[in-house]
């Protein structure tokens, strides 16, 4: 199996929701607060377009297997939304899509990324700390009833 990463086309915002819809889908009715990427439509995709953002795409042939999304944000780059649907996980396809778009970062100058990870999704924090992601924020929702780390990584 050859993953291809690329950057997205805004052409193609309908392939980057789809693909985070199926990804994240395993998490409808499991998490409390439910995951904000369940309720988002295509318009939250172009709108990361619009602001100076973009996504990547992972592709297995013609088939879309991952994608994620990222925005400037002062000194740094934030990567959201980070997807790989689940036949595809475990294939080092998530490290690929963070590479590619840390190398976009570095070409622009930029040395550090974050992430947002839920602390009641524990397997995301320990891959991402796998990554040489570290903890800096720890941040929690209105109610208290979940919260997430801010996660941050020195880009070289």
């Amino acid at each position: 199996m050859s993953i291809e990463i690329r950057e997205a086309k805004i052409e193609e915002v309908d392939i980057v929701f789809r693909t985070m819809q199926e990804s994240f889908m395993e998490y409808s009715g499991k998490l409390n607060p439910p995951s904000g990427a369940l309720s988002e439509t295509t318009q939250n995709v172009i709108n990361t377009f619009k602001e100076g953002g973009g996504a990547v795409l992972a592709w297995n042939g013609i088939m879309a297997v991952g994608s994620a999304r990222y925005r400037f944000i002062e000194h740094y780059i934030y990567i959201g939304r980070v997807s790989v649907i689940r036949e595809y996980r475990g294939r080092g396809i998530c490290k690929s899509i963070l590479n590619f778009i840390e190398n976009k970062a570095l070409s622009m100058g930029i040395k550090e990324s974050k992430v947002a990870v839920r602390l009641s999704i524990p397997e995301n924090i320990d891959m991402y700390k796998r990554l040489k992601y570290e903890v800096i924020e720890h941040e929690f929702y209105p109610d208290r009833a979940d919260s997430w780390y801010v996660m941050s990584k020195k880009l070289y």
